[in-house]
């Protein structure tokens, strides 16, 4: 019988007010954890055409570490909740202390010994808890790349780069996967990072996710920005696959003979595609050319399209809707020791994410080779 599970897609960045609006979009009830949560600050949740909305209003505006942690508590035992989902609670916010411990620490901010926007933090993960409680699945996964967005941002300790401190050591520390953009504003909060590194869900390739999961609901929980596309989380739950089936695919081909190789390399990078493929040519005028096929989700037809034509400056591009065999492709996650670290490890199909070796490597000073023989 197949499992379902949580999956989580942070495409446009997380944080958690999201976290609670794509929880409510999947049905979860949370007008009796309010009440009970009224005297720690007002929730809103506004619903829009995208998904919903939630914003908090604090009534602790500073905590010390260990009062936030007492209160973190103090608010589970008051919510009934269980060991995982307070453990998950009590868990993001010790990650959210040590990320601005050290950020305090690193760029002379002073010393941290306070959370500010204290009850919006608390209640951000809190409400994650309560809400993933409400749900009853455990297995989560979490589509990659995580989007961290980009450009300056200004905040009381002074002006960064996206993303914030606080932010960037979690995603150090947990080898969370990330990818700057798509747009120069702060995507993923500290908050939004430390849900996900607390979660300890399954990455998986975000292409991969309608090869693995049959989706039964969809939540959509919305960001403040402003910003091209809906600044949006969206939570799935899916049924696990367990045999091949047949989907339909767009492929798109194009015949280039006046670029370098070296500019069309950009396409890998630039397509959120099922494949891409790139095969030298004779065309007309006996001219070495390359032919570009490119094989693409159906509701990404129109992304890719103009993604083609601006990467090539190509003037045609061919169009077929194609069937193929597609089977589940299996994730794992796996705790190895190198050089005396700990490092969460994505294996696809039995075999590491050379992604994650090379950062590895990069931390260690070893080859991907040598890092491949200790695994």
């Amino acid at each position: 019988m197949a499992s379902r599970a949580l999956i989580v897609d942070p495409y446009m960045g997380a944080a958690g007010d999201m976290f609670i609006g794509a929880l409510v979009g999947l049905g979860v009830d949370f007008s009796e954890a309010l009440e009970l949560l009224s005297d720690v600050g007002d929730v809103v949740i506004d619903r829009t055409p995208e998904g919903y909305r939630v914003s908090t209003h604090s009534k602790i505006i500073e905590l010390g570490f260990e009062d936030a942690r007492n209160l973190v508590n103090s608010i589970a035992r008051r919510l009934g909740l269980e060991g995982f989902y307070r453990d998950f609670a009590v868990s993001a916010l010790n990650i959210l202390v040590d990320a601005e411990t050290w950020a305090h620490e690193t760029f002379g901010m002073g010393k941290a010994t306070h959370l500010h926007e204290a009850s919006d933090i608390v209640l951000d993960l809190i409400l994650t808890a309560y809400g993933l409680q409400k749900l009853s699945i455990k297995k989560i996964y979490c589509l990659y790349p995580i989007r961290v967005g980009g450009g300056i941002i200004r905040f009381s300790h002074g002006v960064f780069e996206a993303p914030a401190p606080a932010t960037r050591w979690i995603i150090d520390r947990y080898m969370l996967p990330t990818k700057k953009g798509p747009y120069d504003a702060e995507l993923l909060t500290p908050t939004g990072a430390a849900i996900i590194a607390a979660l300890q869900p399954v990455f998986m390739d975000r292409r991969d996710l309608n090869k693995n999961f049959l989706i039964e609901e969809i939540g959509v929980g919305l960001g403040h920005k402003e910003l091209p596309e809906p600044n949006s989380l969206k939570i799935y739950v899916g049924l696990e696959r367990n045999r091949s089936y047949i989907e339909e695919v767009v492929e798109l081909e194009t015949t280039i003979d006046d670029v370098a190789p070296e500019y069309i390399s950009y396409i890998y990078d630039a397509l959120e595609a099922h494949e891409v493929t790139i095969i030298p040519a004779v065309g007309k005028k006996n001219r070495l050319t390359m032919i570009l096929r490119v094989l693409c989700p159906k509701d990404r037809e129109n992304e890719c399209v103009e993604k083609i034509f601006r990467v090539t400056g190509t003037l045609g591009i061919r169009r077929r809707v194609i069937e193929r065999y597609v089977r589940p492709r299996r994730y794992k996650m796996r705790e190895i020791v190198i050089e005396g670290h700990v490092f969460r490890v994505i294996f696809k199909e039995g075999k590491p994410e050379f992604f994650q070796i090379l950062e590895i490597s990069k931390r260690t000073g070893l080859t991907p080779l040598e890092i491949l023989r200790r695994i």
